[in-house]
């Protein structure tokens, strides 16, 4: 129970704001002015807000996933681009970042479903590296692609008029 206690507080602390730090980073290396220091931006740019809404995010996966596994699996990529949003407007209302990370995501969940079946491969080496390809060139291609995939989704947001 403690070590359970100790891993939730870790997360909510910690990772989750390295989290929407890594996100960032991810995010303004599409604009070339990424810098390695914005992993720690949740810390310096409204740390608790992002942390209660990032401990929310897990939370409701949590429960939709205690439900069945299936609708646990689905609000996960409805609520995938909630980091990403905190990103890039950390002072964003829980309920803005999961209304429109559901807008951006709606009719696109399967599809970002299959962008992560797509790196199978890639995470098997992962494994047979030991981490060592997942460090240098794995994870940072994933973080890489998904970061564009939150510009390509906020990019349609955009023309359809449902974020400014």
């Amino acid at each position: 129970a403690i070590a359970l206690l100790f891993n939730v507080v870790l997360n909510i602390f910690l990772w989750n704001p390295l989290e929407v730090g890594c996100r960032k980073v991810f995010v303004d290396c599409r604009y070339g002015n990424a810098e390695w220091r914005d992993i720690l931006y949740a810390f310096k740019n409204g740390y608790g807000h992002i942390g209660a809404v990032m401990f929310m995010k897990d939370l409701f996966t949590f429960l939709w996933t205690l439900l069945f596994i299936i609708p646990g699996i689905i609000k996960g990529y409805e609520y995938m681009m909630i980091p990403y949003l905190l990103a890039e407007n950390p002072d964003m209302s829980r309920q803005d970042a999961f209304a429109e990370s559901k807008r951006m995501m709606d009719g696109n969940k399967m599809d970002a479903f299959v962008l992560d079946l797509s790196f199978i491969g890639w995470f098997i080496l992962e494994k047979i590296s030991f981490g060592l390809a997942g460090l240098f060139f794995v994870r940072p291609y994933y973080e890489t692609v998904f970061a564009e995939l939150y510009e390509a989704n906020k990019q349609k947001a955009y023309r359809e008029g449902y974020i400014r």
